[in-house]
C-alpha cells in the first residue's frame, strides 16, 4: 500500500540528547521516510514587558508564555536538527502552538505590542524555511494577518479544538485552515467521517487552489471525552515542576484506567484506532489523508548495540522485539494486529525483522480471536457510548463499566 506522505509523528521533545532524533531519522529506511507528512514539535513564544494596559489598575510586569500544553519544548538544538533533516530528506517539519488559554495580552495590548512580537518570533521560523503550523487562534486566524505576512505556510487547527462534525470541518476550513485535525470521537463514528469526507471534497470543487487535508489522531490513550482533559492541559504546562500523572490529581484521574506503561486498559478507556485487519485499516485509509500519532513526552531510548535507526515496533505484549521499516511492509504483509505496531526508534541488534516469525507470533495474539474482531468492526462506530454497550469489558473479562469515572 502506498502510503506516501501520510504519516504525521511526533518529535520527542523530551529526549535529552540533541542529536538522536536526527540519527534516527537518517538511518530510517527512504520508505519509512517518505510515509512521513510532517514531524511535529512543541516550541513556548515568551515576551515580558512593564505597563499598564486598560484593563490594570496599575504598571505591571507582564510575562507571557504562550503556545504549549505539553509541558516540554524542544530545544534550539533539537529545532536546528528538525530544520536539518527538512533540508537533507524533503520531510517537513510543524510547530505546535496548541493552548486554548490566549494571553490576554494577545489582542489587548498598547500599539499591539504582543502580537506584533508574536509575528516576528513566529517569522523567524518561517525564513528559516517552516511552512507548517498549529495554531490554536481562531481569532488571530480571522484577522487574515496570518495569511498575509506567512503566504506559504499551511495551517493546522489544534485536535484540543475538538472538531468532531462535517460543518464543523468546513467552518474551520472557512477560517483558513489548511489542514484539519478531527476530534478523537471520529475514530469511533465512522459514519460522520464519511461525512466529512463527502464534505472536504466538495470544498475542494469549490476551491481548487485551496490543498486542504484532514488529519486523525490515531494513537494517544487518552479517555474519549475525558471531563478532566482541558483542567489537565493547563496543568500540564507545568510539567517541569510537577509531572500531572505521579500527582495526586494524576492518581485520581489517567492512572485509574492505564496500565504500568500508560497505555489505556481496554479500548473504551482509550481514543486510539483499534484496527486488527488490514481491510479496517484500508477503510479508515479511504477517508482521511493523514494519520497522527502521538509522542512528543516520550523518553523511550532503545536497547543494544548498532545504530539507531525510526521504523515501527511491535508493542511489548505482541513479543516487543519486531521490528519493520516501514507501516506499507506491515500492511502488504498482513502483520496483524496493525494496531499493535507503533511509531518507535530501534537498535539493529536488537530487533527481530523475520516476516515469517512474526506473522506466527501475532496469531497468538487476543485480537485475532472471533469475538476481539467483533469488538474491532464494533469499535469503528460505537460512538463512544460505553454505557449501553459493554463489548470491551465482556470481551477482555472486565466487569461491565458504566463510566471509566467509577474505577
Amino acid at each position: 500500500m502506498d502510503l506516501k506522505r501520510r504519516i504525521s509523528i511526533a518529535h520527542y521533545d523530551n529526549w535529552p540528547e540533541p542529536g538522536l532524533y536526527y540519527e534516527a531519522v537518517k538511518n530510517a529506511s527512504p520508505r519509512f521516510r517518505d510515509e512521513i507528512f510532517d514531524i511535529y514539535f512543541g516550541k513556548v513564544f515568551r515576551y515580558k514587558y512593564r505597563g499598564q494596559e486598560v484593563y490594570d489598575s496599575y504598571a505591571r510586569q507582564h510575562d507571557i508564555a504562550y503556545g504549549n500544553v505539553m509541558g516540554v519544548e524542544a530545544s534550539d538544538t533539537q529545532i536546528d536538527n528538525l530544520f536539518r533533516i527538512q533540508r537533507e530528506f524533503g520531510i517537513e517539519i510543524s510547530l505546535t502552538i496548541n493552548q486554548l488559554n490566549i494571553p490576554v495580552e494577545m489582542f489587548y495590548s498598547s500599539d499591539s505590542r504582543v502580537a506584533g512580537a508574536f509575528l516576528d518570533w513566529l517569522g523567524a521560523f518561517y525564513h528559516r524555511g517552516l511552512r507548517n503550523c498549529t495554531l490554536a487562534n481562531n481569532h488571530l486566524m480571522r484577522t487574515g494577518l496570518l495569511q498575509r505576512r506567512f503566504p506559504g505556510m499551511k495551517w493546522k487547527n489544534t485536535v484540543n479544538q475538538q472538531v468532531s462534525s462535517a460543518q464543523q470541518v468546513l467552518d474551520y476550513l472557512y477560517l483558513g485552515y489548511d489542514v484539519i485535525q478531527l476530534d478523537r470521537s471520529l475514530n469511533r463514528n465512522i459514519d460522520e467521517l464519511k461525512r466529512v469526507k463527502d464534505a472536504v471534497e466538495g470544498y475542494r470543487s469549490k476551491h481548487p487552489g485551496r490543498d486542504v487535508k484532514t488529519s486523525l489522531l490515531v494513537w494517544e490513550d487518552c479517555l474519549p471525552s475525558c471531563p478532566f482533559k482541558r483542567e489537565h492541559d493547563d496543568l500540564q504546562i507545568y510539567l517541569r515542576q510537577v509531572n500531572y500523572w505521579d500527582s495526586d490529581l494524576g492518581a485520581l484521574t489517567c492512572r485509574r484506567w492505564t496500565d504500568q506503561q500508560g497505555g489505556a486498559m481496554l479500548p473504551r478507556f482509550g481514543a486510539n484506532c483499534y484496527w486488527t485487519g488490514v481491510e479496517t485499516f484500508a477503510e479508515y485509509a479511504g477517508l482521511v489523508d493523514i494519520f497522527k500519532y502521538s509522542g512528543r513526552l516520550s523518553k523511550f531510548k532503545p536497547q543494544g548495540a548498532g545504530e539507531i535507526r525510526f521504523g515501527w515496533r511491535s508493542m511489548e505484549r505482541a513479543g516487543g522485539g519486531f521490528f519493520m521499516s516501514s507501516y506499507g511492509e506491515i500492511v502488504e504483509n498482513g502483520l496483524e494486529p496493525l494496531h499493535l505496531w507503533v511509531f518507535a526508534p530501534s537498535c539493529s541488534s536488537e530487533v527481530k525483522t523475520d516476516v515469517t516469525e512474526i506473522k506466527q507470533a501475532l496469531a497468538k495474539d487476543v485480537w485475532m480471536k472471533p469475538e476481539a474482531r467483533k469488538l474491532e468492526l464494533a469499535l469503528r462506530n460505537c460512538r463512544n457510548q460505553c454505557y449501553r454497550c459493554h463489548l470491551c469489558e465482556r470481551t477482555f473479562g472486565f466487569p461491565d463499566v458504566d463510566s471509566a469515572i467509577e474505577l
